[in-house]
């Protein structure tokens, strides 16, 4: 949490400075490729092709207290985005991913290595992004977002002799809203969101039990923006918190039932981009870190079957190709 306090002053130190504050006095309108106020125009297509190399690592504990393992886990993951404009302020959104694999290395306290694979297709997400407050008549920008992930594809947990999926196993939904400005230099956007998760459920490939996760709610403030370095390169930086709900869980098969407390997460990113061609062709280059706080597990009528994770943080490294054109 040191280096988010670091970031965050840093962040204050840099608008307060007299260029950025100047800067900001002045309004522009141009969508840019990359920039995070961009939204197609009307009869414009945006897409985002991207790969993203993720690794994680945390710590679990049993109801005694014993250390009973370290669990890494890293992912490959290629993600696809597209975006229409069916007028200058209302665009529709798409978006679909594929992890090429997510490896899960358990190193138990007592000796020894499980693996478990998973790979497939995540669930598809369509959405709407409509410019409720455009800077062409207005000294900010708002959009408002809305988006929905079906249950495509099943959800199954990896096992040491079977691979999983990645599929959630349940529907999804997300509302938010963007505010910012956007100057000739710089843009800074303030974010919201709102995240439905269904209800999902898992099968266990050992025992066969179904294990069913009931619906909740998970919220995101966020804080982003870009430094146009020149007509080339630009650097997006953001940081973000996400607030989630406590998560209640039940084995069909067994009747038993845990809830999942805790888990919210603070990211920390940043992106070097490059323009192939002027404000049609964008490369970027990514990277991002999550600090974990700890969560449990905990079983009300078996207590002794209790757990709680720690030490968990994540690291995201990507590269992403953004293209826009009529």
């Amino acid at each position: 949490m040191r280096s988010t306090k670091f970031l965050a002053a840093a962040a204050i130190v840099a608008i307060s400075t007299p260029a950025f504050a100047q800067d900001m006095m002045e309004s522009d309108s141009t969508r840019i490729v990359s920039d995070p106020l961009y939204l197609p125009l009307q009869g414009e297509f945006y897409g985002a092709t991207g790969y993203t190399w993720s690794s994680s690592s945390h710590d679990t504990f049993d109801s005694t207290g014993a250390h009973t393992d370290r669990t890494n886990v890293t992912s490959n993951t290629l993600d696809q985005t597209f975006l229409y404009g069916i007028t200058d302020d209302l665009s529709l959104h798409f978006d679909w991913g594929y992890d090429i694999s997510r490896d899960a290395s358990r190193h138990l306290a007592a000796g020894g290595v499980e693996k478990r694979d998973s790979s497939g297709w995540t669930d598809p997400e369509f959405g709407l992004v409509y410019r409720l407050m455009d800077q062409r008549d207005s000294p900010l920008t708002l959009d408002l977002r809305a988006d929905y992930s079906p249950d495509a594809f099943p959800a199954k947990s990896a096992t040491v002799d079977n691979d999983g999926t990645v599929a959630r196993g349940g529907q999804m939904a997300n509302f938010g809203a963007t505010i910012g400005h956007e100057g000739p230099m710089f843009t800074v956007a303030g974010t919201f969101d709102a995240t439905w998760l269904g209800q999902r459920s898992v099968l266990n490939q050992v025992s066969g039990d179904q294990n069913r996760e009931d619906s909740l709610w998970n919220y995101r403030l966020g804080l982003t923006s870009q430094t146009r370095l020149n007509d080339q390169f630009s650097i997006n930086a953001g940081v973000g918190h996400t607030f989630t709900n406590n998560g209640l869980s039940f084995n069909n098969t067994t009747g038993l039932e845990h809830i999942n407390t805790g888990g919210d997460f603070t990211d920390v990113n940043a992106a070097l981009n490059y323009q192939f061609v002027p404000n049609t062709i964008v490369g970027s280059l990514s990277y991002q870190h999550n600090f974990y706080q700890n969560s449990r597990n905990i079983f009300p009528t078996a207590p002794v079957n209790d757990t709680f994770t720690t030490n968990k943080d994540e690291d995201l490294v990507g590269v992403t190709m953004r293209y826009s054109f009529h």
